[in-house]
């Protein structure tokens, strides 16, 4: 590793905090119980900041298809029909009186809920109370992922600090896709149980992950693609045939599970799956500008910078970054950046790594091996 006095001006003051003394101090029991701290309270703010820009900025409760109404009523079209988690908790919220806790807060919540309530548009129109169940729930569900992202920084790279601007940057590039103008109700849901999920492969918790991955799933059928990246995580790591057997076992709880939901959503409205295909082939072939060019260029640069250096957990469950893009083909429409959640947390880890190996200098160490 470089010493920290071969850089100067500002690039040394950055090499200072991430990898000189100020690493090694904040190491301490009572500076990570600040650190922590710190990571909660900015967890909760910004998961504030998210669900309302989800609300005021997208088109959350404007669409008609999707209305929050209309999942907690089980009437939403198929596909989005099967995405049973958050509404669930939606109604379980509103069933504990979560409306009535957010009105009795102090601050701002309680002054923004009533702008929130009208700003509901869609056919059928929500409750009032049903949207402030949904605040708690999705801000909740951001807060856990904030904090599931610092906790996986913190053991990819060992610095709080690093951790702390991980949380952050989870924040921005969130929020950059909601300032696209779409979101919907299971999105945050997604994030949460995929940041979950990862945290399980960094730690090991193969139980754990095998026991998680159906709620996965219920947010949005999709994620089941992470059983693949479990097996691929686990090759060499554990004997083979527990793997395989964790992974049949997953795949059959989701064939299962699924086939359940399928078959009680069978009357709704609406098909099994969305098919755009050809208007992506026309975006990529006729519309593209340079500048969405260079823009993608510059993310994938940020995102496999040095890949084969990254940590191995990462490198590998990126593989599920494959099957999504084929899916998100064939089911998004183009330009629908959002369909990038159920990815967004590796992407998000994996440019977070670049950042702390292109800015301060020196390669990143992995806190545990992978």
């Amino acid at each position: 590793m470089r010493p920290v006095s071969s850089l100067h001006g500002p690039g040394a003051v950055i090499e200072r905090l991430f990898l000189g003394d100020w690493a090694a101090r904040l190491a301490t029991p009572p500076a990570r119980a600040a650190a922590l701290l710190v990571a909660v309270v900015l967890a909760a703010f910004l998961g504030y900041k998210a669900v309302g820009n989800q609300i005021t900025e997208t088109n959350l409760l404007h669409e008609d298809r999707v209305s929050l109404a209309l999942y907690l009523d089980g009437a939403a079209a198929k596909p989005f029909a099967y995405r049973l988690l958050t509404p669930a908790l939606v109604r379980a919220a509103e069933a504990l009186g979560a409306p009535a806790l957010l009105r009795a807060l102090p601050g701002p919540l309680a002054e923004r809920l009533p702008g929130w309530c009208a700003a509901a548009t869609s056919v059928p129109a929500p409750t009032c109370d049903n949207i402030a169940a949904y605040v708690a729930v999705a801000g909740g569900q951001f807060f856990v992922f904030l904090l599931l992202m610092h906790a996986i920084c913190l053991r990819l790279f060992g610095n709080p600090l690093v951790a702390l601007f991980g949380l952050g940057f989870a924040f921005f590039g969130v929020n950059a896709v909601l300032l696209q103008r779409l979101s919907h109700v299971y999105d945050f849901g997604a994030m949460m149980m995929v940041a979950l999920l990862l945290l399980c492969l960094q730690r090991r918790w193969a139980v754990a992950f095998t026991l998680l991955l159906p709620l996965a799933f219920l947010t949005k059928e999709t994620l089941i693609l992470y059983a693949g990246g479990f097996f691929l995580v686990n090759l060499g790591r554990m004997e083979i045939g527990r793997n395989l057997g964790l992974f049949l076992l997953q795949l059959a709880s989701f064939v299962v599970i699924h086939g359940l939901v399928r078959a009680h959503f069978a009357d709704n409205p609406g098909l099994g799956h969305e098919y755009y295909l050809p208007l992506q082939i026309h975006y990529f072939t006729e519309q593209i500008t340079i500048s969405a060019l260079i823009q993608i260029t510059v993310a994938l640069v940020l995102v496999f910078h040095r890949f084969g250096e990254k940590d191995k957990m990462l490198r590998r469950v990126s593989i599920v970054i494959l099957p999504w893009f084929v899916l998100f083909l064939i089911g998004g429409v183009e330009k629908e950046l959002r369909v990038v959640f159920e990815v967004l947390p590796i992407v998000l880890l994996l440019t977070i790594d670049s950042l702390v190996r292109l800015v301060p200098g020196p390669p990143a160490p992995s806190a545990l091996p992978g």
